[in-house]
């Protein structure tokens, strides 16, 4: 009853916006961290697969929404996906992720003018995490140690003091998670969806919903299991959630969903423009939909942009 009722809600959505294609990314990329640095969004890392093999990335570029382009930087230390990462306005935070060899610990940071800066480590290796920004500290839940093994992944919820880089762990969630979808508003944390390796390693998607001030509280389900969920905060009432993987029949998904927080209820809302597992990143008026995952072992380079408003125009 309840997905005979959703997909009646999805049908009957009137057409009340459309995604505008920008610049693409100049190199196909999904795993990459993102964020916005004053008025440009950074985008570093990731991996792609030009040739059928996977390649682990240290390109870090900058795009400017005004003028519709892409400028190189710097690169990374090192190779880097799968990193938590999250922004505090003037600096974009990341921390852990994996190589192509084994799962790091050092937390970095990117500027305005695309300078690293390294902080401290994070206690252990950490791949597959997630992480917001909240009151000066970057909350990182659920990722693994060991990146080629999924059945390690950990319910933990590491706070790290951005001022110092101090790391200290708080109450873990219910459920040990790899890729989660996260985001903050209202003074709370918000985690979605995630998925875990069993012992005979076989995947298992999840459809849990958690928000978190001081501890946990449980939300209702996301409306279909998945991964790599993607989240943008519209408004301090309002989550986008779109995208990631369902089960293996389902693929790739481009259905989109409006979390309204004071009502803990799902609203279908407008679908990304592709099926895939991106990023989404609010700068000035718009969301971003940055690269990503469309087909296993490929990644697309596209970009697309939609105004906030349309989206907050959805019931």
């Amino acid at each position: 009853m309840k997905s005979t009722l959703m997909t009646f809600l999805l049908m009957s959505l009137p057409a009340l916006a459309d995604w505008e294609e920008v610049s693409p990314l100049p190199q196909p990329a999904s795993g990459f961290v993102t964020g916005v640095v004053g008025d440009k969004i950074i985008v570093a890392g990731g991996t792609n697969w030009p040739d059928g093999t996977k390649h682990w990335l240290d390109t870090v570029w900058s795009y400017d929404p005004k003028t519709n382009v892409w400028s190189e930087g710097p690169p990374l230390p090192h190779p880097l996906a799968y990193a938590a990462h999250a922004s505090s306005g003037d600096r974009l935070f990341f921390a852990g992720g994996a190589d192509g060899k084994q799962a790091r610990r050092e937390i970095y940071s990117l500027n305005a003018d695309l300078k690293v800066t390294q902080h401290g480590n994070l206690p252990k290796p950490l791949a597959f995490a997630s992480a917001a920004i909240l009151h000066g500290q970057m909350h990182i839940v659920g990722g693994t140690p060991d990146p080629d093994d999924w059945s390690r992944v950990l319910p933990q919820h590491l706070i790290i003091t951005l001022r110092d880089a101090k790391s200290s762990k708080t109450s873990p969630l219910d459920q040990g998670l790899g890729l989660p979808a996260i985001a903050h508003a209202a003074n709370r944390l918000f985690v979605f969806t995630g998925a875990f390796f069993d012992t005979q390693k076989q995947v298992h998607n999840l459809d849990i919903a958690r928000s978190w001030s001081q501890s946990w509280q449980t939300l209702a389900s996301y409306p279909v299991p998945a991964r790599g969920v993607a989240t943008v905060t519209l408004s301090d009432t309002r989550l986008y959630l779109a995208g990631g993987y369902g089960s293996d029949a389902q693929g790739f998904l481009a259905d989109a969903w409006l979390y309204d927080i004071p009502h803990n209820r799902y609203l279908p809302a407008v679908k990304l423009p592709i099926a895939a597992t991106l990023a989404l990143v609010r700068c000035g008026d718009h969301i971003y939909a940055l690269g990503g995952e469309d087909q296993k072992k490929h990644r697309t380079a596209a970009c697309f942009r939609i105004p906030i408003t349309e989206l907050l125009a959805m019931p």
